[in-house]
């Protein structure tokens, strides 16, 4: 944990407070054409005993922090941000919306999906198990390519449509293009839940249920009574991977979207790594990402913490 977490992100933290530029000269070089020779004044970058680029830094604090959430007092860029929101704080509004939106589905279809399957016989169980967790083994890339497919403009699910008389170019618009997104995001994440409930499902006390039904429970109140408080620290397991894989979301729009109609928290750091090519900026990105998560699953850990006390 320390090798691969908190050296990183000490180390992430560190950049994110540094600026790097190369230290460039002004030389006089000479262009050769088919019409003659000239002197042309050019910048280049010093050169050491090795003949490697010489690079100053310097520490500017939490200035990257400024930029990216707009706190900065840079007078040029006054305009542009009374035009359009922050970036970061679009980025951050999104991603919260596709936690909010995905999470209630990706519990609710998983544990219904294991309640189904929990009724049916051995055989067919192994067949719809196998089947469910194949888009959860596929990799995101692949997935979101598959959702793409589906839905671009000479796609499967536009041609039905078109023939019941409905025409939506999916990909054309702002809310066409986020709902792709979330429903990526709830057939990429059920079959987790679902095998996860399942095996919870498997564990449950049947003294209880059976001493339910002899006291008249029906099977909605051995659901509720009995069922569900033995899945909640499940539950709760779910919504902890969940929210954690939710907030980094990125595949899905760089496929769908290509950051066009919408961006997330792991998007802007991507775009500001390599459209800026600001390293140090995107490090800074990187440290909100981290802290925006830890705040997210904060009142979780505190909750399964608490529950693994009370166990021991």
């Amino acid at each position: 944990m320390l090798l691969l977490m908190a050296v990183p992100l000490a180390m992430t933290f560190y950049f994110s407070l540094q600026q790097c530029a190369l230290d460039l000269e002004l030389v006089t070089v000479t262009q050769t054409g088919p019409f003659g020779s000239q002197a042309v004044v050019t910048q280049r970058a010093r050169q050491d005993a090795n003949g490697k680029p010489i690079e100053r830094c310097e520490f500017i604090g939490f200035r990257h922090y400024e930029r990216i959430l707009g706190l900065d007092n840079d007078t040029t860029t006054s305009a542009a941000k009374n035009e359009a929101p922050n970036e970061f704080f679009a980025a951050l509004k999104f991603t919260l919306t596709y936690i909010i939106s995905t999470a209630p589905l990706v519990l609710a279809i998983g544990l219904l999906l294991a309640l189904g399957v929990q009724r049916l016989s051995t055989r067919w169980r192994a067949v719809f198990i196998t089947s469910a967790l194949l888009p959860f083994i596929v990799t995101p890339v692949v997935a979101a390519l598959s959702i793409k497919w589906l839905f671009r403009d000479n796609g499967l699910i536009p041609f039905l449509l078109s023939k019941i008389g409905v025409q939506v170019f999916w990909m054309a618009e702002a809310w066409s293009a986020q709902l792709l997104i979330v429903l990526y995001g709830v057939w990429h994440s059920v079959p987790f839940a679902f095998i996860v409930l399942f095996a919870g499902l498997q564990s449950v006390p049947q003294d209880s249920l059976e001493a339910a039904t002899i006291d008249g429970a029906s099977k909605w109140q051995r659901f509720i009574y009995v069922t569900l408080p033995h899945l909640a620290p499940l539950v709760v397991f779910v919504l902890l991977i969940h929210v954690m894989d939710a907030y980094r979301v990125f595949e899905p729009i760089v496929v769908l979207t290509q950051g066009a109609f919408t961006t997330s928290v792991q998007y802007l750091t991507y775009f500001v790594l390599l459209q800026e090519n600001n390293p140090f900026k995107a490090s800074a990105a990187s440290v909100l990402t981290m802290a925006g998560i830890a705040v997210l699953l904060v009142p979780l850990l505190i909750k399964t913490y608490r529950e693994q006390r009370g166990i021991a």
